[in-house]
């Protein structure tokens, strides 16, 4: 009986469980290092094959490639060693806590094999395999031999196999957040993109997305791809993920830089030595003239439109070490500014790697979890202080380093307080005047639609439940969140337009992984048609369609939602929506193939 101080399965299902957020996250530890070896390009691959005991394909394996410096025999058996890597001196670099591509890789699979490179001589390769060190087959890093990378891996990777470089392939993945090629970008592009946004918008490196699907054992075809874009939550930058402002604003950043503050930060460095670096705190807020030229054209709020919508994916404060962002931290905002105008500002804090433990970096770079905005009288009181002078004194005698965390947060709490001043000078909030003309065409569809209900209703077409005589606020949102999956806040915008102009119908664009090209749903007076805009149908027709057109083909589907509405029987309402799921399956095999359609699994 083995008597060891360790249990090697225990251990290793122990590291597998290592804190990191998603799948997204664990990439990122990759394109890390590939960004620590100076690379300029990296492919993500995310290889599609169809299992016998279902239809659709699912990711059975991840590919990341680089064309950085590669790593040399031994440099490349100590990056694959829990706590290993070469970087933890590099004071500057992004790399420095040698867990990256071990912890990230096992946090989504079974096994990892890994190819590196040099001037233009063969791979080297090793690799780890949980189930065997589990059992102990596998006690140590297999020393990295002289072996080619796979044809059906090189064959699909490279037109040319760049002369330097890392080749990375994860498999028995069992770990994963979302199984598809899709999925995996969808939910990765904007985090992937806000990350590293600054080397992305600098051209100092492009990376790409590409699905394979397995057509043969030894043939991987390409099926689909993307490149990030940068995702600026400062939007202060140009040529983003952000869709392209109107007008004459097209090629303009959709913020302005506010301020900037350097704040000297001292620390005692790993030689005991006392050193200083700077923190700078930069804020940037919606441009007043670009927010009036939207609202001209809009119907609502400013955070109704796409670029509001955007906007609320990127609120907080982004905490960026080493140009990379770790965290965007929205607890600095109160939850009124959350929900509502505090998409429109931005707020970087940047400090390079030196500071990491002054901030308590986490050795996966997802946070830095001591720069929080404390409560001053609730950590002096809890620390058993009378007062705020009395416990920042302590702190200072003792040469706490929470003395340097707090004078940030200081500044940074500033500064949020400055910008939400600000933002009363700006109109984001447009208006809304009963009587208006329909300012969009879904809305042109939705008066349509409910005229025509109004007709049929006078002439004894009677829908299953009474109509109400008026819509109320409390059950269009309650519905508008329920159905449409719509936030507080843009469920509360649209209830308001609705009883304004007395439509009865609302038409949206969502992205759906449904088979069919729209949803219906009717409750307390208000039907919600939503088209979707993942369908085949709505991107080869419906989203080409002009202004007239578009309005007759929603208004159309409106007209579908009213004979559902009139269904009194259940069996012939349950009949509507089979037809209605089956026509969206046969038209997508129709219009692509039904090779193509592959629902998403996430």
């Amino acid at each position: 009986m083995s008597n060891r101080f360790l249990s090697a399965e225990t251990v290793i299902e122990s590291l597998r469980d290592n804190g990191y957020n998603n799948t997204a996250y664990a990439l990122a530890e990759l394109i890390d290092n590939s960004l620590q070896a100076t690379a300029t390009r990296v492919e993500v691959g995310f290889i599609e094959e169809q299992l016998k005991a279902r239809k659709n394909y699912t990711v059975s394996e991840i590919s990341l490639w680089d064309n950085g410096v590669g790593m040399d025999i031994e440099t490349l058996r100590v990056a694959m060693q829990f706590g290993g890597g070469t970087h933890r001196k590099d004071t500057g670099g992004m790399g420095k806590f040698g867990m990256g591509l071990p912890n990230s890789s096992i946090s989504q699979c079974k096994r990892v094999d890994v190819w590196s490179w040099q001037a233009g001589g063969e791979p080297h390769h090793t690799y780890l395999d949980v189930d065997e060190m589990k059992s102990g087959a596998l006690e140590e890093v297999p020393i990295p031999t002289e072996k080619a990378i796979p044809s059906k891996y090189e064959k699909a990777f490279f037109t040319k196999k760049p002369e330097s470089g890392t080749l990375i392939i994860w498999s028995k993945l069992d770990r994963l957040s979302w199984k598809t090629g899709k999925s995996i970008y969808r939910h990765c592009e904007h985090l992937v993109g806000r990350m590293y946004r600054n080397f992305i918008s600098d051209d100092n490196i492009k990376i790409d997305s590409i699905t394979y699907r397995k057509s043969a054992d030894d043939r991987l075809d390409v099926y689909d791809k993307e490149t990030f874009k940068a995702n600026d939550p400062m939007y202060l930058k140009k040529n983003t993920s952000l869709p392209e402002l109107p007008g004459s604003y097209k090629k303009e950043a959709f913020f302005e830089k506010m301020d900037e503050e350097v704040i000297s930060v001292e620390y005692i460095d790993e030689n005991g030595e006392p050193k200083r670096d700077d923190v700078t705190v930069t804020t940037s807020m919606v441009k007043k003239n670009i927010s009036n030229r939207i609202l001209k054209d809009t119907v609502g709020k400013l955070g109704g439109t796409t670029w509001g919508k955007h906007c609320s994916k990127n609120v907080g404060v982004s905490i960026v070490r080493a140009n990379r962002e770790l965290v965007l931290r929205d607890s600095f905002l109160t939850s009124a500014l959350r929900e509502s105008k505090g998409r429109f500002i931005g707020i970087e804090v940047s400090f390079p790697p030196t500071l990491d433990a002054v901030f308590g970096v986490t050795n996966n770079k997802q946070d830095a979890i001591r720069l929080i905005p404390y409560e001053m009288k609730t950590i002096f009181t809890q620390a058993g202080f009378d007062s705020e002078q009395e416990y920042l004194r302590d702190l200072e005698e003792n040469s706490d380093s929470l003395l340097q965390v707090l004078k940030v947060v200081a500044v940074i709490k500033k500064h949020v307080s400055a910008l939400t001043k600000a933002l009363d000078t700006i109109n984001v909030e447009g208006k809304a005047v009963k009587g208006d003309e329909p300012k969009t065409v879904s809305e042109g569809a939705a008066s349509k639609a409910t005229q025509g209900s109004a007709h049929r209703e006078t002439h004894g077409h009677k829908t299953k439940e009474e109509t109400p005589k008026q819509l109320k606020k409390e059950d269009v949102v309650d519905h508008l969140k329920k159905a449409g999956g719509m936030s507080d806040e843009e469920a509360e915008e649209k209830a308001e337009r609705l009883i304004l102009t007395g439509n009865r119908f609302l038409i949206e664009d969502v992205a759906r992984d449904s088979e069919a090209f729209f949803d219906v749903s009717t409750s307390k007076g208000l039907t919600l048609v939503l088209f979707n805009t993942n369908h085949v149908f709505y991107q080869k027709l419906v989203s080409k369609l002009g202004g007239d057109e578009l309005e007759i083909m929603q208004t159309t589907i409106a007209g579908f939602a009213r004979v559902m509405n009139e269904t009194t029987d259940e069996r012939r309402l349950a009949y509507l929506n089979t037809i209605r799921r089956e026509w969206g399956l046969v038209i997508s095999e129709f219009l692509q193939g039904p090779e193509d359609d592959e629902l998403d699994d996430f």
